[in-house]
């Protein structure tokens, strides 16, 4: 997962009370949830991921995460076990391998939840879906990679697209609007350049992995979501010129200084600072996502600016506008072997249709919205119109199909990881983009032979 916004991750490890259903369902993989809450009952006990597990964050998990489900079906007893350090992952893939595990698996992605699939410990939740009408509730796109081998294993959670953020307060004394190609892009960042202006505030001191929000604009941007679709189903090589055109453009653009204002600056500026140039001025705009909204707020309003935020432009004839590169912020799915069924299909169900909780979390910045239809009479007061139109924008590209890709959420892990360690040496001028292509393209192929690509949604974005 490739999110730079704070992550309540969850997994659950359920245990019967006396009283409750002593007996999984006949079938064991199909997960159905009783009608009346009073039925549901059960202790849940709950492995959760935390920045740090101190009282605040603890009660702030409890409060949006935990509170609202027992207020709903009150009969189940949560027990909630944080854990610190980024090693959740792995215990619960200890645990599941020495045949005890827990009853909700989450991933950072669907990517990384085929391998769960593959061993059999995800149950088949499409029952459950049909019954609740989910895939009228989750926006085709994200339903879709949650479907694996033909059946419904994983429930998406969050989503997100990448944009171009800008300062609007310096864009409007300037005179200047949003690029809508390549050429009014050039020619933006050439008047911003000529008045000591960085054009993007990209950079990756803090974060190495952010040059592949890059690798993900330029694709889209120059290649389009059409090719990259037709590469991940097979038809295309990622060899193909139009893919290494779209990394030569972004190493060009390098070259420019266009980015942080060179490489130099691109790999040394720290995020507070990268934040910092933007809402001061000193830089115009940056392509990144969906999890940027509080880090922009609480730097704009100290600086007195204003952001605002655009679609990438297509930089490429034939490539169409306003189309977003979406990504699936992690999964969350039942162990097949769950004894407790009810509960944990009922905390999915409760996830999917607390919209207020949801929205009131979100206001906070503690959470990104699931991928999931929603009206604006659906959010409360106070969150900034700024992100609901966001999603909004969202939610309409993904029900006319004006999608594109991610390649943390579309790729197989290996084409990912060759990404996150080949396009630093692009940006130095260390390897050509038809080699870092080739190298992708290998990778690619690895993962598609060991069956690890994750399920490609279809788009109308063919130009």
């Amino acid at each position: 997962m490739v999110r730079r916004h704070r992550t309540l991750a969850l997994v659950a490890a359920v245990t019967l009370l006396g009283g409750c259903a002593a007996e999984p369902p006949a079938v064991k993989n199909n997960t159905t949830v009783p009608t009346a809450a009073t039925e549901i009952g059960g202790k849940v006990t709950m492995w959760y991921d935390l920045d740090s597990n101190d009282e605040k964050s603890v009660k702030e998990f409890e409060k949006w995460y935990i509170e609202p489900y027992k207020k709903m079906y009150p009969k189940v007893t949560v027990d909630a076990i944080p854990s610190t350090g980024g090693t959740l992952g792995q215990k619960v893939k200890t645990a599941l391998a020495a045949g005890r595990g827990p009853d909700f698996i989450e991933t950072p992605g669907s990517s990384t939840a085929v391998p769960y699939a593959d061993a059999g410990y995800l149950a088949d939740l499409g029952p459950l879906a049909e019954k609740e009408g989910w895939k009228e509730r989750i926006l085709p796109w994200a339903y879709d990679m949650g479907v694996i081998d033909g059946k419904f294993l994983a429930v998406p959670l969050y989503y997100e697209t990448l944009v171009l953020f800008y300062n609007k307060t310096l864009f409007t004394q300037n005179g200047w609007t949003p690029p809508t190609d390549r050429a009014s892009l050039e020619k933006l960042a050439g008047e911003m350049q000529a008045k000591d202006i960085v054009p993007f505030v990209n950079a990756n001191a803090t974060y190495q992995g952010a040059t592949d929000w890059l690798v993900s604009s330029f694709m889209n941007g120059v290649a389009g979501p059409a090719k990259i679709n037709q590469a991940l189903t097979g038809k295309l090589p990622f060899t193909d010129q139009a893919f290494v055109d779209s990394i030569q453009l972004l190493a060009d653009y390098f070259g420019k200084g266009y980015f942080a204002g060179g490489a130099k600056q691109y790999f040394s500026l720290q995020d507070p600072q990268k934040y910092a140039m933007l809402a001061e001025g000193k830089a115009g705009m940056y392509i990144s996502g969906s999890w940027e909204f509080a880090a922009l707020d609480d730097y704009f309003k100290e600086a007195g600016s204003e952001w605002a935020e655009a679609p990438l432009p297509p930089l490429a004839p034939g490539v169409p506008a306003d189309i977003y590169p979406l990504s699936v912020g992690g999964t969350m799915s039942i162990n097949a072997s769950s004894k407790n069924l009810p509960a944990a299909a009922a905390y999915l169900s409760w996830m999917l249709s607390d919209v207020t909780t949801m929205w009131e979390a979100t206001s906070l910045g503690l959470r990104v919205p699931l991928p999931i239809t929603f009206t604006q009479a659906d959010v409360p007061p106070g969150v900034d119109q700024r992100v609901v139109d966001h999603y909004l924008r969202i939610n309409d590209a993904s029900a006319k199909g004006a999608v594109g890709y991610t390649s943390w959420t579309s790729f197989g892990g290996k084409a990912e990881q060759n990404i996150l360690e080949n396009i630093d040496k692009v940006v130095n001028g260390d390897m050509s983009a038809a080699d870092f292509c080739a190298g992708l393209d290998k990778a690619f192929k690895a993962d598609v032979t060991a069956g690890l690509i994750p399920p490609v949604y279809s788009t109308s974005a063919t130009g």
